[in-house]
């Protein structure tokens, strides 16, 4: 008789096995994964499972790795264990990491952060409790049938691939460059190997699943644009793609939730996601609720902390990275959101000292940056981090009348402690030179721009509030500096709107339901009708030069001020027919400005002309302001054809005393999609 060959059976993972390492491997054991360390067994031992002994176990998988095999073919299809491209780099999405028992049982009931070294479950962990409590859970916790169909029927719903190709695309090369949440070729990368994978699906798939739909909800957001002029994407409408990717994307983040209470980094990025589309529609209330969620599933998912060490889990350094850069662009929004609706932030003002980034990530010029000096694009997300903190550490007391001296104070500490933390290429006198080999660093700078002199108008905007007999009891010195923040209050509203139509005229100066552009339209017009509207602001100078940041500008008068209010109330009824928000917008600034502007009217210069010849001597003008003027086509910029037809409309109207002049003056806005 032959003697039977035999072969050494295979007790490792393939890594493993590769490697000659025993079971389980240092490669499982150091990332504190020794259950990965999968038994690969022979073909011939066990016949493969069909699709339908597969579907009939789902309810007895654990939570963390779900069979689902009737993903459609349109959908992403997720690697599951033991697949050939299981090893692919998980940066942006997380490393896969089982079910951890003290996440779902003492994290849950007891509320513990199981990442901390101070606090009960660090001590459990001394004691050797962890892994035994582990396997108990994990083994005995079964995913929900329910969710598992919800789970199957959102994936079937998911749009055909070549349209979330499309939105991906042109989020990376037009949108991704405003808030920096995921890097664009670690992103890419996951999502080109998100449609390779075999089965089974895993949570962790189904998260990035939902990344990929929240973004592509908020991309279509942005459409259609100058680039992009029609509303539909492969035959299917705009409206129905945000509204499948929006309930979609809902479904599967309720139901990854359901089945991994403590979430990853990836449940972090879409909740940011999600608030992001929010803030397109004009709920910018929505937005700061949005922050609140992707705030506190960072605290869980332990983003909050930087980790080194032995305790890492595994995670290779770039994404460490990206979890810092998540987490700085979280602290950036928060801050940015509590200091424009004037509420608490959500993370505290220290969370940040230690998560800023290690990693340069910047594109390689080669030749023409052989110091590597150019700035990457996350430079100013940093830039306005450091804004953030710097307003945190010496934002005004609150509740307290505003003190001219200690204005005068911050904004001095701003000039000397903040300016020079610019880098160069984001100064607000900058070197352009690498504007032609970094993409989209013109668009960062003036939205840095914006948000620097939205702060300056935050710190001094107090001052308009005091009532004339505080100002009567401050002393002299305190009212000459009064005068001077006016100035300065009314020069940063100036800049404020010049950086927005820059950014605007930059973006296409079309349609567009970016928040930067509108929010800051509508507060920095707000302001300066504020400023306008006191007695003791300038109202006939000629030439001189003021000082604002450090530059030096023409002084500020009322007529300077009304004329840019004019073309940021142009742009707000522009932009009315696609946001809520401006619309909204718009309709105040008409009635501020008719307020602001009836003290200043001089009844006889209206009186001497006859008022029919008035209205006739701009024909076209209220049409063309109101964005009716078919000859501008869907995505022209739209501006009055004559800038001194409203301050004519409202000398005629105002000077009659007409008590309904007011409502007769008022425009009705044009919502209706261009």
């Amino acid at each position: 008789m032959q003697p039977t060959s035999r072969k050494r059976r295979i007790s490792t993972c393939v890594p493993c096995y590769t490697r000659k390492q025993k079971y389980p491997c240092n490669h499982c054991t150091r990332r504190r994964r020794p259950e990965e360390c999968i038994f690969g067994s022979n073909p011939g031992d066990v016949a493969a499972p069909s699709r339908t002994a597969a579907l009939s176990s789902l309810g007895e998988i654990p939570a963390r790795q779900l069979d689902i095999v009737d993903a459609p073919s349109g959908a992403p299809r997720p690697c599951g264990r033991g697949s050939s491209t299981a090893s692919a780099p998980a940066a942006a999405v997380g490393n896969n990491k089982p079910i951890d028992s003290l996440s779902t049982t003492l994290a849950q009931s007891f509320g513990y952060f199981d990442g901390s070294p101070h606090n009960t479950m660090a001590l459990l962990r001394e004691w050797d409790l962890h892994d035994e409590v582990g396997k108990a859970d994990v083994t005995t916790k079964p995913a929900s049938p329910d969710i598992l169909a919800v789970v199957k029927r959102d994936l079937a719903r998911i749009p055909h691939r070549q349209i979330l190709d499309f939105l991906v695309q042109y989020f990376v090369r037009e949108l991704n460059w405003m808030k920096q949440i995921v890097h664009s070729r670690v992103f890419l990368s996951h999502y080109q190997h998100q449609w390779t994978v075999e089965l089974p699906l895993s949570v962790e798939h189904i998260e990035f699943t939902t990344l990929v739909l929240r973004i592509c909800s908020y991309t279509a957001q942005f459409l259609p644009s100058p680039s992009y002029t029609v509303d539909t994407i492969h035959g299917l409408s705009l409206s129905e793609i945000r509204d499948t990717c929006d309930n979609v994307g809902s479904s599967l983040a309720k139901a990854c939730l359901a089945l991994d209470w403590k979430g990853s980094l990836v449940r972090v990025q879409h909740h940011l996601f999600a608030s992001l589309k929010s803030s397109c529609e004009g709920r910018t209330d929505q937005f700061w609720e949005g922050v609140a969620c992707a705030s506190q599933a960072a605290q869980k998912a332990g983003i909050h902390t930087d980790i080194d060490g032995s305790g890492d889990g595994g995670i290779d350094e770039l994404e460490k990275e990206m979890r810092r850069r998540t987490f700085c662009t979280l602290y950036m929004l928060d801050s940015h959101l509590s200091r424009q609706l004037d509420r608490l932030p959500f993370l505290p003002d220290d969370s940040i000292c230690n998560m800023l980034p290690r990693v340069r990530l910047g594109p390689n010029l080669g030749d023409m940056d052989p110091d590597n000096s150019a700035p990457e694009i996350f430079t100013e997300r940093l830039m306005q981090l450091h804004l953030g903190r710097f307003w945190r550490r010496y934002a005004p007391i609150r509740n307290l009348e505003y003190d001219p001296t200690h204005g005068e104070q911050r904004y001095e500490r701003f000039c000397a402690e903040y300016l020079p933390l610019l880098a160069p290429s984001m100064a607000l006198k900058p070197d352009s030179k690498w504007d032609k080999h970094v993409p989209k660093l013109a668009l960062q700078r003036e939205l840095l721009h914006i948000a620097i002199l939205d702060s300056i108008c935050w710190s001094f905007r107090p001052l308009l509030l005091l009532k004339p007999r505080q100002i009567a009891n401050m002393p002299p010195y305190k009212r000459v500096l009064l005068q001077s923040q006016r100035e300065k209050l009314a020069l940063a509203a100036l800049k404020e709107l010049e950086a927005v139509t820059a950014l605007h005229s930059m973006l296409g100066g079309s349609h567009t339901r970016f928040a930067a552009i509108i929010f800051n339209t509508f507060e920095a017009a707000v302001t300066l009708l504020s400023v306008c509207s006191h007695p003791d602001f300038s109202t006939d100078q000629v030439g001189g030069f003021d000082e604002i940041l450090g530059l030096k500008v023409p002084k500020p008068t009322r007529q300077k001020a009304l004329l840019a209010v004019e073309k940021a109330l142009g742009r707000l009824q522009m932009l009315s027919g696609v946001s809520e928000m401006a619309a909204s917008g718009a309709s105040v600034i008409v009635q501020l400005y008719i307020k602001a502007t009836r003290e200043s009217v001089s009844p006889d210069s209206a009186l001497c002309s006859d008022s029919t010849n008035t209205y006739t001597s701009w024909p076209n003008a209220t049409s063309t302001f109101l964005g009716s003027n078919d000859e501008l086509g869907p995505w022209g910029l739209l501006e009055p054809s004559n800038p001194e037809w409203m301050a004519e409309v409202l000398s005629a109207m105002t000077s009659n005393a007409d008590p309904f002049a007011e409502a007769h003056l008022r425009p009705q806005l044009d919502l209706s999609m261009p």
